[in-house]
């Protein structure tokens, strides 16, 4: 069993990992979702950013990825934010996000856009998810 301790440690890589991910530092996402794994081999979030690395970098760290490209599926979308940012492809989907390549249109440079699931989620938790977004805007 996982404990508290263990448990703030892989939040807070996760939350490195979003924030490399927003900076398209692909080798900081890569070696914070390997520190996560270490922890916990079967975590999804950490898989997902891995994957999405190695996708975005063409590396491999001998994990095959799933053979179903999801950049044509209809849940796809084509943009967000009324336009702003345009979808690129789908990189990488965790326990609690889907990440997108996007080109932003006001900036006209290129982002990682994460989409957050809130299906299921308390209302502490959609309070400290907002106050991450605040914080990192």
């Amino acid at each position: 069993m996982t404990t508290e301790r263990i448990q703030r440690r892989i939040e807070q890589l996760l939350d490195q990992a979003d924030e490399a991910i927003n900076a398209l530092d692909w080798e900081i996402v890569n070696a914070r979702a390997q520190a996560v794994l270490a922890f916990d081999p079967d975590n999804q979030d950490a898989q997902g950013y891995l994957d999405a690395a190695e996708r975005a970098t063409g590396g491999s760290s001998g994990h095959q990825p799933e053979p179903t490209q999801l950049d044509d599926s209809p849940q796809t979308p084509n943009s967000f934010s009324d336009g702003r940012y345009q979808v690129k492809r789908f990189l990488g989907e965790g326990g609690k996000k889907m990440v997108y390549l996007a080109q932003d249109k006001l900036l006209d440079r290129d982002v990682a856009f994460a989409l957050i699931k809130t299906d299921g989620l308390d209302q502490v938790s959609r309070n400290r998810i907002s106050r991450e977004a605040r914080a990192m805007g």
